[in-house]
């Protein structure tokens, strides 16, 4: 595989400092959220506040949210969403005049945003527990809209199109990347499905599951460590997913101890790691996400040479 200089004139003058700045803080806000989020599903508290959009009848300051924990974590979650919202349609108005990608992209992330809290509104309404699981899920959907918005508004992005020349094994790179995405996507909905329904059955099969996501996540970093030996931002990416998925390991063995086992009676473990456990796999689910975007952005296919097209002449 050979490197080919990055284009710098039309590439990377399309790029935009604004939208790429309010994309990278959508995506900031959104972490944080999924954080809260999992907090409010680990502590019992998303019921705090029965009615929605508003809280006890007040829009943005019940009285008295602050004071106890379950209204704290119920409405500080709530708040979140709001400034994510405003985040993302800040994002929507800058990327408008550019057109293109760049502007259905940040449209659609606006929309998923609005879907996730119609989601959240209506699983307090309806006091439903699949809801929540969905609106969980969800929220992982909307974390990687809003990276994939920050890397294709990103100065790498429009630097380093074509990067690479495609020889073949890097069609194997990019279905291994959609695969990692599937198989991890697959991870969290299972994760979800046990942390939701209390369901057994999806404790198990998402203990054995994270062989497979682990061995294919492996397999990524590992051919990108061969086949990339300069730092960019494949390497840079694939180092990121590798390292989560050693953290996101780490958190699921001591989130099944103090969950599931009962081997931890620490009230602060009992939330905090499970939470963290919804947390870094957006970001893991994230990461490949943007290494598969990658894996189409960066190598290009070049035209056999003319010699080699020409059918073989045939002398008498």
């Amino acid at each position: 595989m050979s490197a080919t200089p990055a284009d710098p004139s039309p590439a990377a003058s399309s790029y935009r400092r604004g939208p790429h700045i309010v994309a990278v803080l959508v995506a900031m806000a959104l972490f944080p959220l999924v954080f809260v989020g999992a907090g409010v599903t680990s502590k019992e508290v998303g019921l705090a506040y029965p009615d929605w959009p508003t809280s006890s009848g007040h829009l943005v300051n019940p009285p008295g949210w602050w004071q106890t924990e379950a209204t704290r974590w119920e409405h500080g979650h709530r708040l979140l969403g709001w400034l994510v919202g405003m985040l993302a349609t800040a994002l929507a108005i800058l990327s408008w005049p550019r057109g293109g990608v760049v502007r259905v992209l940040s449209l659609v992330t606006l929309g998923a945003i609005g879907i996730q809290g119609v989601l959240g509104g209506l699983r307090v309404i309806e006091i439903s527990t699949t809801l929540a699981m969905v609106h969980g899920i969800w929220a992982h959907g909307c974390f990687c809209l809003a990276s994939s918005a920050a890397l294709v508004t990103s100065r790498s992005w429009h630097a380093n199109r074509g990067r690479y020349d495609l020889s073949g094994g890097e069609i194997l790179f990019r279905r291994l990347c959609l695969a990692g995405c599937v198989a991890i996507f697959l991870q969290l909905v299972l994760g979800a499905a046990q942390r939701h329904l209390a369901s057994n059955g999806a404790l198990i099969a998402h203990l054995l599951w994270a062989v497979a996501v682990t061995l294919l996540v492996g397999w990524i970093v590992i051919w990108v460590m061969g086949q990339h030996p300069g730092r960019d931002i494949v390497e840079t990416l694939s180092w990121l997913l590798g390292g989560l998925m050693v953290v996101q390991l780490m958190l699921g063995g001591v989130a099944w101890v103090v969950t599931v086992a009962g081997g931890v009676r620490s009230s602060l473990l009992i939330w905090l790691i499970p939470s963290a456990h919804v947390a870094v796999g957006a970001l893991l689910l994230g990461s490949c996400v943007l290494l598969t975007l990658c894996s189409y952005r960066m190598f290009r296919a070049v035209p056999l040479p003319l010699e080699t097209c020409e059918p073989a002449r045939v002398t008498p």
